[in-house]
């Protein structure tokens, strides 16, 4: 993880960002006003577009998860493709904490994948 000075988040984080947090899960109520303060403060060292993300310090914090890691995921990818990347999130003590882009090719990508190619995963 790579450390950054804080930053609004780009359109496409906070695109991917709205389309797992708007899911209905225990939490996501909470999960959602958090996301409208999110910021960028962190980016993974590998090269991918996984971001570290902060949130208002007096924003809700979420309960009735389960565990650190949101109940609904993005699945990246087309039908039919043979590789489909995962986006999950976390969070730490029920505020979100890391948007994570899991791929499983050879090189990660670059970018956040357009929400046309992105659906959602219980």
């Amino acid at each position: 993880m790579t450390t950054q000075e804080p930053r609004p988040l780009g359109s496409a984080e906070r695109a991917v960002l709205n389309l797992i947090v708007g899911a209905e899960f225990p939490g996501a109520e909470a999960l959602r006003v958090q996301a409208a303060t999110a910021i960028a403060v962190g980016r993974c060292s590998c090269g991918c577009p996984s971001v570290q993300l902060e949130v208002a310090d007096d924003a809700p914090a979420a309960v009735g998860l389960s565990g650190r890691v949101l109940p609904v995921e993005g699945r990246v990818g087309r039908p039919g493709d043979e590789v489909r990347d995962d986006i999950i999130i976390f969070t730490d003590d029920g505020k979100l904490s890391y948007l994570e882009y899991v791929w499983y090719g050879d090189k990660p990508p670059a970018a956040w994948p357009p929400l046309a190619d992105v659906s959602l995963a219980r």
